[in-house]
């Protein structure tokens, strides 16, 4: 699970989380009870945050590291759930990894814009996105205001992903009123108040894969 904003969860040694407000971090029990297997990536060490390095060579290494790491724990295939900013992990690991590696990658609240300051320049269609060669789901809500991740782009962001062989895109509808503004989590960019129905949805894409 590949959290947005600055990828900072704040993991402690106990494995508490100081940063749980994210929209996969919160939901993560909602997985879990799922049956599910949940990896949750804090920042590298030695990094304060991820801003702009997602799409580094090196953070796709990071990323194969931690999809070895869980084949290892359990032998069942690994998908690739990312959302905001953590789109662009997803996509960055997922068009290199194409040898098996991963079964399937998730994009929800998709970054498909780069912003205006310095370290919002990353977007998905920076990546190789033809090259990614697996099952790929695009999840939006109908009311995401944030100026990165509009979701009139879902069909661009669709037609780009033209080696995998199964593409599909989902738009929730609904939730609480926002609670941040629009690129945060407690807003419809953070599928606030219908984060189960994303889950479900998104379950039911990798149960049919």
């Amino acid at each position: 699970m590949f959290p947005g904003g600055d990828g900072v969860v704040q993991l402690g040694t106990d494995g508490s989380i100081g940063s749980p407000t994210n929209f996969l971090v919160r939901s993560r029990a909602n997985w879990t009870e799922l049956g599910y297997a949940i990896l949750l990536p804090d920042v590298p060490m030695g990094s304060s945050n991820l801003m702009g390095s997602r799409l580094s060579d090196s953070y796709a290494s990071a990323v194969a590291a931690m999809v070895d790491f869980a084949r290892q724990q359990n032998h069942v295939p690994v998908w690739l759930v990312g959302t905001s900013q953590g789109t662009n992990a997803v996509v960055n690991a997922a068009s290199r990894m194409t040898h098996g590696e991963i079964a399937g990658i998730i994009l929800s609240s998709t970054l498909t814009r780069p912003g205006k300051a310095s370290d919002l320049k990353e977007a998905v269609f920076d990546a190789n996105l033809g090259a990614i060669n697996v099952p790929a789901l695009i999840v939006s809500h109908a009311d995401d205001a944030c100026k990165l991740s509009p979701p009139d782009d879902d069909g661009k962001l669709q037609a780009a992903l033209s080696g995998s062989p199964r593409t599909k895109t989902i738009v929730i509808t609904g939730g609480n009123p926002p609670a941040s503004n629009a690129c945060e989590a407690k807003s419809p960019h953070g599928f606030y108040g219908v984060e189960v129905e994303a889950i479900n949805d998104m379950a039911s894409w990798i149960a049919a894969n």
